[in-house]
């Protein structure tokens, strides 16, 4: 089954987070558009995070039915999130490390080595963000793929698992107050958005909505978020704003299973390159910073650097991000 629409949303969310950086760009002396508009665009990192419990649930449930290859399927759903999420960041982080004043500099300071190995393996440094400060989103990534991955030893009892671990780590992190980065990310409440993730997959796999109560209930749930996204009102709690993200993911998730709709080509295309927009549009901002616009000039500059920010990540996307990885498939047999 093609998932077009949550496709879709993926490019959505990267565009959200590029607009979120980007905005300074949009503020004038007298009006400040850019905070008024997307001032939330880091919610995009929230939305990625439901778009990745949901494809990781999704893509393993053929585990239940081929139970003769059973561990080599978890191998291979080791061997593919790895080859998809790591090339691309590891070379992107190089980059911004040239960009940064060269390799050397990290080798020769402690502290700047230190940093780069935990950005290497995906482990939040004590005092500094990863080097390519954006690789804090996949630090969360790969420590739930990790425990995924452990949860998939528990065959069909695997959610129970995942939710109990979840829950327990939520709590425990209420009551137990440790300085320690990797305690503070296992019991950061951002890892609830990769559980609901997977419950809406087992939602969808077990309920049938009739297509009007769908597109009701997608045009709803669409129009909740973006009033929340525009400001029309302001979600403090983190369990209603968890329910708000979930529920734009589901909508779009009604969108492919019920709805049936196809998809713009070009939205689909920006899926596609949602992860190289994400890593790479930091380095868009770099490059024009040196630029002074003058304020009539703004909102024209602002699209500019949209648009060579999706440039980059689709040159990137055809001519590295793909290649590498069909290289590694074909490497590692998969």
């Amino acid at each position: 089954m093609k998932l077009n629409n949550l496709q879709i949303l993926r490019g959505i969310s990267a565009l959200m987070v590029c607009c979120f950086h980007f905005r300074g760009d949009l503020n004038i002396s007298t009006f400040e558009a850019g905070d008024l508009l997307f001032r939330k665009g880091s919610i995009g990192v929230p939305i990625f995070f439901v778009i990745s419990g949901f494809i990781m649930a999704f893509t393993t449930e053929k585990l239940d039915t081929d139970k003769q290859n059973y561990f080599s399927n978890i191998t291979l759903f080791f061997k593919k999130r790895i080859i998809r999420i790591v090339p691309l960041y590891y070379l992107l982080t190089f980059g911004w490390i040239i960009l940064g004043g060269g390799i050397t500099l990290y080798f020769s300071d402690q502290l700047l080595l230190s940093r780069l190995i935990h950005s290497l393996l995906f482990i939040q440094h004590k005092n500094q963000p990863p080097v390519l400060y954006l690789g804090w989103s996949l630090n969360y990534e790969m420590f739930f793929f990790v425990i995924f991955g452990v949860s998939l030893l528990f065959r069909r009892k695997r959610y129970l698992f995942l939710i109990l671990f979840f829950i327990f780590s939520y709590t425990a992190g209420s009551f137990i107050i440790i300085e320690n980065p990797f305690w503070k990310m296992m019991t950061n409440s951002l890892n609830v958005y990769f559980v609901m993730g997977v419950v809406l997959n087992l939602f969808l796999k077990r309920m049938k909505l009739p297509y009007q109560l769908s597109l009701i209930i997608s045009v709803i749930l669409i129009l909740i978020f973006s009033a929340q996204f525009f400001n029309l009102f302001h979600i403090k709690n983190h369990l209603l704003l968890l329910l708000v993200v979930s529920g734009f993911v589901f909508s779009f998730l009604l969108l492919d299973y019920r709805l049936k709709i196809k998809g713009n080509y070009f939205l689909i295309l920006l899926g596609d390159i949602s992860y190289s927009l994400y890593l790479s549009h930091p380095f868009v901002d770099i490059l024009f910073r040196r630029f002074k616009v003058e304020d009539f000039y703004r909102v024209p500059f602002f699209i500019f650097k949209i648009f060579v920010a999706i440039g980059v990540a689709v040159f990137l996307y055809h001519f590295i991000e793909k290649k590498i990885t069909n290289y590694l498939k074909l490497k590692l047999k998969i």
